[in-house]
């Protein structure tokens, strides 16, 4: 429910601040890829009836990210505005080493095994974020004015991040499959931090770098048949384009 309700609280508020710049707004739109580099999860539990599993931490693999964003800032204000980009990445988990404490009987990808030392691998369809930013920058003219042209500029929000997993599965440690469980997917809501540099190559045209850094805690229904929760962190490098009107 509170997550439902901060959705739709973030979505009000974009139609009212959206509604209100286009008569006070500085609008533009990028895009830019890079690599979407996944933080250790050390927090992975999940549970069913009688039957319990904790996943000792494992590291993600780094992917490919690709992303889009609008925003505008305001005219009698020009050093703050309002973003929102979307970004998807697939940060896969391929056979890492990890220590399984299993209680009660197990069943899916770890059925019949005692807590051990696994390879566990996890298949992730996508990783989908849109997130809605304050924005805060050094304006045109300042970055003109220096004569480097160089912008720099800072966001904070929220996120709202849905992960999307085929499938899991669990190996011997020699490698040999034991076991594979069916995925879920879920949407939830975090945070997200953003900074980078706008560099101005003509008046309405900027090549940028950014990095940004979201955490999201992540509920999913069944994944091999158990409620499953995680904190998912990523920090994405980007370089792009963007063009003002």
């Amino acid at each position: 429910m509170l997550r439902k309700t901060g959705v739709g609280f973030l979505l009000s508020l974009v139609f009212v601040l959206f509604t209100y710049s286009f008569a006070v707004a500085e609008w533009y739109v990028g895009g830019a890829v890079g690599v979407a580099m996944p933080q250790d999860v050390d927090d992975l539990s999940a549970s069913s009836g009688g039957y319990s599993l904790g996943i000792s931490e494992f590291s993600p693999d780094t992917s490919f990210t690709g992303g889009v964003k609008v925003g505008y800032f305001f005219e009698k204000t020009p050093y703050l505005g309002v973003e929102i980009n979307w970004s998807m990445s697939e940060p896969d988990t391929d056979k890492e080493t990890v220590f399984a404490t299993i209680t009660g009987t197990p069943t899916g990808a770890y059925a019949g095994q005692t807590s051990g030392n696994f390879l566990g691998s996890v298949d992730v369809a996508s990783l989908s974020s849109f997130s809605f930013l304050a924005m805060l920058r050094v304006t045109d003219e300042e970055a003109i004015a220096s004569g480097a042209r160089v912008q720099p500029y800072l966001g904070l929000g929220f996120t709202v991040s849905t992960l999307d997993v085929d499938s899991v599965s669990a190996h011997s440690t020699a490698g040999a499959l034991i076991g594979t469980g069916t995925g879920d997917s879920t949407t939830d809501v975090g945070y997200t931090l953003t900074g980078g540099l706008n560099y101005l190559i003509a008046n309405n045209i900027k090549i940028y770098s950014e990095a940004q850094f979201g955490s999201v805690d992540y509920e999913f229904g069944s994944i091999d048949g158990l409620k499953t929760e995680l904190t998912g962190k990523n920090l994405s490098l980007m370089v792009g384009a963007s063009y003002s009107f």
